[in-house]
């Protein structure tokens, strides 16, 4: 009787399995933006001083064959557990507690209709009040098929698209970013190390913890040496659009090592740039390549030196022993 049961347990097990799976599948397959939306820009940087305003021009573009109704989304944003530097939308009405750009924000469009292959040009007025503090405020405008709830609660954010603004205050600005760790890693692993067994995808990570009340660019660049050799010089950050560190978070940035020999020892010197002055950062670390070949000898070695000083000894009195007693049967 158990036995029968477990076999229909197990027919029941596989049974679910084929039907929930394919399904699961597709949902965990379905693209960012599924429904054919393409925006631009991604990103916009801005200073608004108190009392002024500016006008954020976004284009939104239907890529599908299908009319779509779409309405206008306002979310803050904070920075990630992770560190990875993607923004962490707060959804269903929240509100950051500081650095909201939400509050600023007036939609001149909250709904418009696209045809299929039409663009259309949505303006978004951030309205800086007199007497708001300094700092950077940021935020996401997204747009999402109409039906979701009011304010973009639960709206599936696998069918919407978004477009980034941060915003700066002047006035009291606090820029304050240090590094709050720089090291060597291999692969896809954050966890850094000073001894690696391979030369194979190693990469130089940097983390940067901002204590101010401003996102900062942190541009710069990690120098490998072995000895006094250069042997590359490698870029973090430095693009046309660099990757902001927000306030009062963790960013890692990394970048590929790919000079780096198949043994030996090794120096990243490291140097950045931030804020508003130019203010430097500098860090250094040394690592070791050393081949499983080297480790695997250099065990080998430290056997036979072993053997050699214990070993050895002990077989030749064990030698000496047989001798003396065959000699003695012998008389």
């Amino acid at each position: 009787m158990k036995r029968l049961l477990r076999v229909v347990m197990l027919f029941l097990t596989t049974a679910t399995l084929l039907i929930i799976g394919p399904a699961s599948a597709l949902a965990a397959s379905a693209p960012s933006g599924a429904n054919g939306y393409r925006i631009s820009p991604v990103r916009t940087d801005l200073t608004v001083a108190p009392g002024d305003s500016e006008v954020v021009t976004l284009n939104i573009q239907n890529a599908s064959s299908a009319v779509e109704n779409i309405q206008t989304i306002v979310n803050d944003f904070e920075a990630p557990t992770n560190e990875s530097g993607d923004p962490a939308l707060l959804l269903n009405g929240a509100t950051a507690p500081s650095h909201s750009l939400k509050q600023f924000v007036v939609i001149e469009n909250p709904t418009f209709t696209i045809q299929p292959n039409q663009q259309q040009t949505v303006n978004i007025i951030i309205k800086i009040p007199v007497g708001t503090a300094s700092g950077g405020y940021y935020g996401a405008i997204r747009f999402a098929p109409v039906g979701g709830a009011a304010g973009g609660k639960n709206v599936d954010l696998s069918a919407s698209v978004a477009s980034l603004v941060l915003v700066t205050v002047p006035g009291n600005l606090n820029e304050q970013l240090s590094i709050a760790g720089f090291g060597v890693t291999q692969g896809s692993s954050t966890s850094t190390s000073s001894i690696f067994f391979s030369n194979k995808n190693l990469n130089a990570q940097v983390r940067f913890k901002n204590s101010g009340n401003i996102q900062e660019q942190p541009v710069g660049n990690v120098i490998l040496k072995r000895g006094s050799t250069i042997l590359g010089t490698f870029a973090v950050n430095n693009t046309s659009s660099p990757g902001n560190v927000l306030p009062d978070s963790i960013r890692r940035f990394t970048v590929s090592l790919s000079k780096v020999g198949w043994y030996g020892k090794y120096k990243a010197d490291a140097s950045f740039s931030y804020g508003s002055k130019g203010q430097l950062l500098s860090t250094q670390t040394t690592f070791y390549v050393i081949p499983v070949l080297f480790v695997v000898l250099a065990i080998l070695l430290v056997l036979f030196i072993l053997f050699i000083i214990f070993g050895l000894p002990r077989l030749l009195r064990a030698y000496n022993r047989r001798v003396i007693a065959r000699a003695n049967r012998l008389r």
